[in-house]
Parts: C-alpha cells; structure tokens; sequence
C-alpha cells in the first residue's frame, strides 16, 4: 500500500463520521476451476439478501448463466441457456412484473427473452427489422422504467444507425426514436433520470475527441442536453447516474489535472462543471457503472481496483476500499443492498480470474424505502397500482390514506404491486419495510 491510498483511508475513517468504521469486505462467490461460470455482470437484489447476477460466458455446450447468491455465499444456478448458435446474453433486469430480461444475440438474429425468477417460463421475442443485416439489434444497455417498461439502445445496418427501442412487457419491441445523422454513436449505459425522461452519453460521428449528454423523452423525442469539453470520451461507455439532489453525475477515466481522470456534474438544465480530479498516484481512472447510494452520496470502481465514493456534501473524493486481486478485479458493478451493505461483482480475478461476488460492509444504515411515482395516481377499489421507488424489498404493510392494502408484493427493488383496498380514500399512499416507512407526497386519487 502506498502512502497516499494510505492518508486516503485515513482520511475516510477521520471524516466520515458513521461510516468510520474499518471497512469489511467478504467474498460470497468466486469460480473454480471446471465451472461454467465468468465475466460477471449486472447484479440486483430481489429479496433481502439474495443477489442475483449473470454470467456472460459461454461454452461449447453451455451459454449464459443467471445465478444467485446470498449474504452469507449461498450459490445457485437458476437458468443455464443453451449454446444454440453462437447465442450470447449480454444483460439482466428485473421489471415490475418481477420478471427477469435480457438482450440476446446470435449468427441468426437479435432479440430480447424473458424468464421467471426460478428459471421458468423462458420467453424470446426479437428486434424489429428483419433478419441481419437490416434487423436493429442490442447495444445492451438497458434499463427499466416505471410503470413497466424497458428501453435498451439499439443499432441497425453498416454503417450504423441508433435508436432508442422500447419493450413493452406485452414482450414488443419497438424502436421509439432515432439519433440525427449528425450525431450517431452513444457509447455508454443509459438513465432513467429524475424527471422522466432517459438520458445518456455518446460522441458525435466516431469521433473521441469531443462527447455530448444527450435526452430522450418517453415517447422517443431526441434532443442534446449538452456537449462534453475536448477531451477522451471512452469507447466502452461512460455512465451517468441520478444523484439525491436531482443531478446527473459521471466519470471519465482520463482527462483532468493529473489526466487520471475526474467526477463531473451535468443539471438537468444543460449546466456542466468538474467537481474531483483523480490524483497523479494511486487512486485513478473510474470506469464501469456509478451507484447513487441512499446516503447521498456517489460510488464507484476504478482501474486501480479501488472502491470511491464523491462525497456531494464536503464536495469530497475518497477511496473507500482496495481490492487485491484474490478478491476481485475493477472496473466492477456495484449495488446497495436491504442490509445497507455494498455488494458488488467483479468480471474477473478471484480464485481462477473469472471473477467474484462481494460484500464490503463501511457503515451505512440499512436504507429506508421511497417512492416517487403510482402508476396510475387514480383508480377504483381492486385496480392494480404500481408503487416506483427504491429499497422497496420486503414490504411488510401499504396503505391508502390510512385504509391497509390486503393485496401487495414486492415485484423488484425498485417496484410495488398493490390493489387499492375497499373502503380506502384520495390522499398519500404509505409503504413499509423492515427498514421503515414511507408515506408519499403524491395523492392516489380514488374513483
């Protein structure tokens, strides 16, 4: 350890007040030798506790794996897809129906499946176009929007147009919108962002020398929030992320002072500004996916397999955690769980390279839920409401206006299903968790 990771872990446990506690990170899962498991991606929560990820790898006889595992390094297989022409599975979400979703491809075509937690009930669907070259196809970036929908990037024909694609849980797959001519190449994982509308990063022809943030509105209207300085804009995606006070947040993992990199903040009003640079040793070139924590606060992984965190109040950049290479190996992907333990996978390192899912435990509170939409905000009693929110595993209790709702479930972390109880009245819907509770500013509007 050199002596600025060691002041900077110092400085941690000197400032951050109840998270000053030693971090402690624990290794739940790591391949062997034999198995057919590596390049982990994606993970989510969708119970308290139980983490669910894919292996991206494929073999002669196997292809992608979705899998568990628990806090305390339970693993599971949950569905092994078959190897049938050259067939890769490149993402994993969960959406408010608490179906699983994925983009997949092959020598044949593009196309989406679904699937049950427990590995059932395995749908495919494919991507408008036609068979290659005019079908469009995945750029696997997806994400799940409230009240159940999944929007993915996608590119058709060569040279490359993009769009926007949008599917439906009806498992319809639509391209809503398209890039100008103009302006063609996103190149990172797209936002659901605070105010409704998708956002996400990309460079204009090719080129990397310049980038832009760009938005799409829900129904597929394109428009540039704003343009990026001159500087690397990575050709593997550099993501943004929502922060607890309504602004995008991202990395770039060269560039600033010490060309290692920095933190930068873009409003939702097209307002720009650095706020950390990566220092000259140690600590350098973030990359991968950002997690906005329930602290407020900003995390994320770098290339020097270091765990950071930018602190929005001290306007601060800290190292919370090294990793050697037994236990895992960064850029990785990062989540928050119930028990307010950070859980991560990484695609490679651990016992044989093929990567390992961790805990690493620095103090944060177990998170409460919020919500901050009801789809739809009106409706009888027995009409069937989604709650959108997060930290919403395990709800014990919702009600309306104070009449209890018999009839809910947690579908994901971030999403409720409920029916409006009889007898209840229009105001504020409250939900529960062994977390805490949550009642909303919103009125549910009973008919």
């Amino acid at each position: 350890m050199n002596l600025l990771r060691a002041s900077l872990i110092l400085a941690v446990t000197l400032s951050c007040g109840a998270q000053s506690s030693k971090p402690v990170y624990k290794l739940l899962y790591s391949p062997q030798t034999g198995d057919p498991i590596g390049d982990l991606l994606y993970p989510f929560e969708v119970r308290p506790g139980l983490i669910y990820a894919l292996s991206a790898q494929i073999g002669s006889n196997f292809g992608a794996t979705i899998f568990s595992v628990t806090s305390t390094g339970t693993f599971k297989s949950i569905y092994v897809f078959p190897y049938a022409n050259n067939t890769h599975v490149e993402t994993l979400v969960q959406a408010p129906n608490s179906l699983l979703y994925g983009d997949a491809f092959s020598v044949s075509g593009s196309f989406d499946v679904s699937i049950s937690p427990a590995g059932t009930s395995l749908t495919h669907f494919p991507f408008p176009g036609g068979p290659p070259p005019n079908q469009w196809g995945p750029l696997n970036r997806t994400i799940v929007a409230p009240p159940g929908e999944i929007y993915d990037l996608a590119s058709q024909g060569s040279p490359s147009i993009y769009g926007l694609a949008r599917v439906a849980l009806t498992e319809k797959i639509e391209i809503i919108g398209q890039f100008p001519g103009s302006q063609p190449n996103p190149n990172a994982n797209i936002l659901y962002g605070p105010d409704g509308n998708i956002y996400g990063i990309g460079n204009p022809l090719g080129s990397f020398s310049s980038g832009f943030v760009y938005r799409f509105t829900p129904a597929g209207a394109y428009s540039k929030l704003l343009d990026l300085p001159s500087f690397q804009t990575s050709s593997h995606g550099l993501p943004l992320v929502a922060g607890a006070d309504g602004n995008l947040y991202g990395t770039f993992p060269k560039g600033g002072t010490n060309n290692n990199g920095y933190v930068y903040q873009a409003t939702l009003t097209g307002q720009y500004r650095v706020l950390a640079n990566f220092p000259a040793t140690g600590l350098f070139e973030p990359g991968g996916l950002l997690l906005a924590a329930a602290d407020g606060n900003v995390y994320g992984t770098t290339n020097s397999n270091d765990i950071f965190r930018y602190d929005l109040s001290a306007k601060k950049l800290e190292l919370v955690y090294h990793l050697n290479l037994g236990e895992g190996r960064c850029y990785c992907q990062l989540i928050e769980g119930m028990d307010g333990k950070l859980y991560g996978v990484a695609p490679t390192g651990g016992y044989v390279g093929a990567g390992t899912v961790f805990s690493l435990e620095i103090g944060l509170p177990k998170p409460p839920p919020s919500v901050t939409g009801l789809y739809p905000s009106s409706g009888a009693a027995g009409k069937q409401v989604i709650l959108w929110g997060n930290y919403l595993l395990g709800a014990t209790a919702v009600s309306f206006n104070g009449t209890p709702a018999n009839n809910f479930k947690s579908t994901s972390v971030q999403s409720i299903a409920t029916k409006v109880p009889t007898g209840a009245t229009s105001g504020p819907v409250t939900i529960t968790t062994a977390n805490g509770s949550y009642t909303t500013t919103q009125s549910f509007t009973v008919q």
